[in-house]
């Protein structure tokens, strides 16, 4: 069963493939977004071809508002979970974040739309 997690630290980029070209340090305006979408697919793309079962994306860099992150998170995971449910690599993507504020909007994002279940919830032990 495939997963994606956030985490947070520094990405470890020797857990598997890192998805260097992912590193961006200003969120794209909404009629940009489909190029940040790219980014993702061939990502995803090259894990699959490399047969990587683990795939490393550094997160988003902090913006305001933090409605507008929600949205390209929610987008982001959206296009992590379809290309998953068609491929079988890569198995697990982590999600490294360095800053708690960007860490917890990850968070949010997987357990309002993403979480079937409780156990199935992103939870560093702050929550619940």
């Amino acid at each position: 069963m495939s997963t994606i997690k956030a985490l947070k630290g520094a990405p470890d980029k020797s857990i598997g493939l890192f998805a260097e070209s992912a590193s961006i340090t200003e969120l794209p305006d909404q009629e940009h977004m489909d190029g940040l979408v790219q980014i993702y697919q061939n990502a995803l793309q090259e894990a699959d071809e490399k047969q990587a079962s683990t795939l490393v994306f550094p997160s988003l860099p902090l913006a305001d508002p933090a409605s507008r992150m929600f949205q390209v998170i929610n987008t982001l995971y959206k296009t992590m979970r379809d290309f998953q449910d068609t491929h079988k690599y890569p198995e697990e993507i982590r999600i490294y974040c360095e800053d708690d504020r960007i860490l917890n909007l990850y968070m949010v994002v997987w357990n309002m739309y993403y979480a079937a279940d409780k156990p199935s919830r992103m939870n560093d032990g702050r929550w619940d």
